[in-house]
């Protein structure tokens, strides 16, 4: 089995992969932290986050669009929307924890709320959805970005295979099923909170409960009764919130 090691030189790392030694540094350890495959260093984690920020996102009409058009067309989107999106959430998402593509969608993850990370989540999402108006999904005007935004419980672990040079890290948890339900609810340029985070007051919302969207969101499975009541939709940042955002 090929062995890997890790050495910190102030702020290099190297990793040597049997007798190749290959030089990383401190803004790439950081990143690989956040995604779903590290490098194995015999450490795991399992550990659990009560008030996490997760955020959900999903191209709306891909399904359509992948039927109406042929593979160089379709390919050329879905890699400029993954790349545009993993520079946006860098940009602007430095202090996520975690994310995950999702094909035509995405998960990003921080650990905690605060007013760091709730302006963060918002940001990303905001930033992200004039992009794709205004250039990517120009020629496309079938297309959009849904998404939902949630504090809630999640739980993050790693594993490794037994002779992985790789370990993998997720998250599961009533927040995960909950953000990916919440996010197929939201129509283009729609993003959906949850109750608890629209009760931090951070954010103003506006309450759709007209009876075809209370039907769809009693139709989700794996949803707390309070999760049912309202759907909560993002309209902007509440000015007088006490997170100072």
């Amino acid at each position: 089995m090929n062995m890997i090691s890790l050495d910190n030189i102030e702020n290099l790392t190297t990793a040597v992969f049997s007798d190749e030694v290959i030089e990383i540094d401190s803004s790439t350890l950081q990143g690989l932290k956040k995604m779903p495959v590290d490098i194995f260093d015999n450490v795991y984690l399992g550990e659990v986050k009560p008030d996490a920020v997760i955020l959900c996102i999903d191209i709306r009409g891909f399904s359509n669009f992948f039927c109406a058009h042929d593979e160089k067309t379709v390919f050329s989107l879905i890699t400029s929307f993954t790349s545009n999106f993993l520079s946006c959430v860098n940009q602007f998402g430095y202090k996520c924890s975690y994310y995950k593509l999702l094909g035509d969608g995405a998960l990003v993850i921080w650990d905690k709320t605060d007013s760091v990370t709730l302006k963060e989540a918002i940001t990303v999402f905001e930033t992200y959805n004039e992009f794709l108006k205004e250039e990517l999904f120009a020629p496309y005007p079938e297309l959009g970005l849904g998404g939902a935004l949630v504090m809630e419980q999640v739980y993050k672990y790693e594993i490794s295979a037994e002779t992985s040079q790789l370990k993998y890290r997720d998250y599961v948890g009533y927040g995960i099923n909950l953000v990916c339900r919440l996010q197929t609810l939201a129509d283009k340029s729609e993003l959906l909170l949850n109750k608890n985070l629209a009760d931090l007051g951070v954010f103003t919302t506006e309450i759709k409960n007209c009876p075809e969207r209370i039907e769809d969101i009693k139709r989700l499975k794996g949803v707390k009764k309070e999760d049912r009541e309202n759907l909560y939709f993002f309209t902007g940042i509440n000015p007088s919130n006490s997170f100072g955002i």
